[in-house]
């Protein structure tokens, strides 16, 4: 599952990159095998579908409050 989540994100054109965690080097080694995975457009679909209420693709929606606090 982490693999797909991370193939999702980076097959993602509005992400330069993706920031991950891991707590043992396996799972380093397991993340990175994600970096060559090309999901095809049927499953990026379904997967959009899936977490559409949680992820937001289209850059023209996403919003910002354009101030941040020091």
């Amino acid at each position: 599952m982490a693999q797909l989540a991370i193939a999702w994100v980076l097959q993602n054109q509005n992400v330069a990159s993706a920031i991950i965690g891991a707590s043992r080097p396996e799972q380093v080694s397991s993340n990175v095998k994600a970096a060559g995975v090309r999901l095809d457009a049927g499953l990026l679909a379904k997967i959009d579908d899936a977490v559409r209420s949680l992820a937001q693709r289209d850059p023209a929606l996403t919003t910002s409050s354009g101030t941040r606090e020091a």
